[in-house]
């Protein structure tokens, strides 16, 4: 794939949420909040995220429609764009922590996976509100993404499919628990990125071959 290609791409994705995000999640690092090492990298991850979820807002989706690219195609080109440098940025806000305070390997592993599973639910919102609603489904990732934390928070700690805190079962449980939500993030993702314009021709053809009196087109 050309350079020029995402190039183009990049002028095209709205920048100022990740912007804001980069913002903000700089300040929360360098307050540290009372020395804590988990809670500003779950603020971070949070805001980076859902920043994230901008990346497949296109305002010429409607436009793009009938391209020859698929609409898959079109959405991981602008996520290449996008989601590798919010990684960055995420570490980058870990290792500053840690450089402030302390950390060890099971909680890094558990911030990192509710990270993974943060942005790939971002995605995967942000994939099925842009299909509703001609490709901008930006604006909904954060009200969704703090809804369902909300709603996980107040289920027992042992149910909590979207843990912040210590739950049943350790560091194991929630590294299981936050990959689930990011698997379901990417599956919803994939689901909302299938081509409406090839499905539509599909759905066409079909609709002629039932149309079709009998005996025409057979041998």
């Amino acid at each position: 794939m050309r350079l020029d290609t995402y190039r183009h791409v990049a002028r095209s994705i709205p920048w100022q949420p990740p912007l804001i995000a980069l913002v903000v999640s700089s300040i929360v690092v360098v307050v540290q909040l009372g020395d804590q090492v988990a809670l500003p990298l779950q603020l971070t991850a949070l805001l980076l995220a859902a920043a994230a979820g901008f990346s497949l807002d296109d305002p010429a989706y409607e436009v793009l429609a009938p391209s020859p690219h698929s609409l898959l195609r079109r959405r991981l080109q602008r996520i290449l764009v996008v989601v590798p440098p919010t990684v960055v940025a995420w570490m980058a806000a870990w290792a500053a922590i840690v450089w402030q305070g302390s950390s060890n390997p099971e909680e890094f592993g558990a911030l990192l996976a509710m990270f993974g599973g943060l942005v790939g639910l971002s995605l995967g919102v942000a994939g099925v509100a842009g299909r509703r609603s001609s490709g901008r489904g930006g604006p909904v990732v954060a009200p969704s993404i703090f809804v369902l934390q909300v709603v996980s928070t107040a289920f027992p700690p042992r149910w909590r499919f979207m843990p912040l805190g210590d739950i049943p079962g350790g560091w194991v449980e929630i590294y299981i628990r936050w990959t689930a939500v990011g698997v379901v993030g990417a599956l919803l993702f994939l689901m909302s990125s299938r081509d409406p314009a090839a499905r539509g021709v599909d759905s066409r053809r079909r609709r002629g071959e039932s149309k079709r009196p009998l005996g025409v087109g057979s041998p």
